[in-house]
């Protein structure tokens, strides 16, 4: 057994599957084990580790916050990542936390509706930064987006007042998981961050919309097959498609749309002829 991810292995074999009592000493494993991995034989390492143990790891926590009929345990999930916040980067928990939070926000906002979803779930997702809680945690809470709609927190606003350039890509993510829970939403969403002044980008945004034209649940967050469990499904209308295409005339230069109006799935060059700029002349 290696010896820097000896605690991480042993936890693993000593946790019982729905122990929450197992599971904080499990997290605890995984922080230390990960920190020795990443100490011994630096990116390789953390990265052969992760991987490896991570799976594992995720599914040992959401099986511990799930109860079956009785739902998820939002409080037992709460505690967890009080002792491991994000946004800091003196634990490595936020990749397996952030994981299990986003999936049970989309699950609640399907089963139950985004009043659902505690408010504290959105706001750990939103604090979860690339730099300090790594790249697959941060690819996870995006799911954030599915708290659209949610009456004490204004999602779609938070998600614009937090846009500037540097964070375009994130806007991006949440925007696709937006398009997933709302497609008239993340329309508006788009018209929204499209009219901002700090946002360089235009067209890469409709790369967020193009996912929902060909599945119902977005790749992210990964280790989980939510069309295995939740029986939904997501369209955009006729009707949704005519806004887009009027979004993105009255938005962004007509040459523009017409100059990669192949690129994309959705019809720039009617955007440009019917209601860009110049479409009247």
């Amino acid at each position: 057994m290696p010896r820097d991810i000896a605690p991480l292995t042993n936890a693993l074999d000593e946790t019982t599957p729905g122990n929450q009592t197992d599971v904080y000493t499990l997290l605890a494993a995984w922080d230390t084990s990960i920190e020795a991995a990443l100490e011994r034989g630096g990116g390789d390492r953390f990265r052969v580790v992760t991987k490896q143990r991570r799976p594992r790891v995720i599914q040992l926590v959401n099986r511990a916050a799930w109860h079956g009929d009785g739902g998820v345990d939002w409080a037992f999930l709460q505690e967890c990542v009080e002792a491991y916040p994000p946004g800091a980067d003196d634990h490595h928990c936020s990749q397996v936390l952030a994981n299990v939070v986003a999936r049970y926000v989309i699950r609640t906002r399907i089963e139950q509706g985004p009043d659902a979803i505690p408010v504290w779930a959105v706001e750990y997702l939103m604090e979860i930064t690339v730099e300090e809680d790594t790249e697959w945690a941060w690819e996870s809470a995006s799911a954030l987006g599915w708290a659209v709609g949610h009456s004490e927190i204004a999602v779609l606003d938070q998600i614009v007042d937090r846009t500037d350039t540097d964070r375009e890509p994130w806007a991006m993510g949440n925007l696709r998981h937006v398009a997933f829970a709302d497609p008239e939403a993340a329309l508006t969403l788009l018209e929204r961050l499209l009219q901002s002044p700090d946002i360089r980008e235009d067209l890469v945004f409709l790369r967020s919309l193009e996912p929902v034209l060909e599945q119902d649940f977005p790749d992210f967050p990964q280790c989980w097959e939510p069309q295995t469990e939740l029986d939904y499904s997501v369209t955009i209308t006729d009707a949704q498609r005519e806004r887009l295409l009027e979004i993105l005339g009255e938005t962004i230069h007509p040459k523009r749309l017409q100059k990669f109006d192949e690129q994309f799935q959705f019809d720039l060059q009617r955007a440009a002829e019917e209601y860009g700029a110049d479409s009247s002349s």
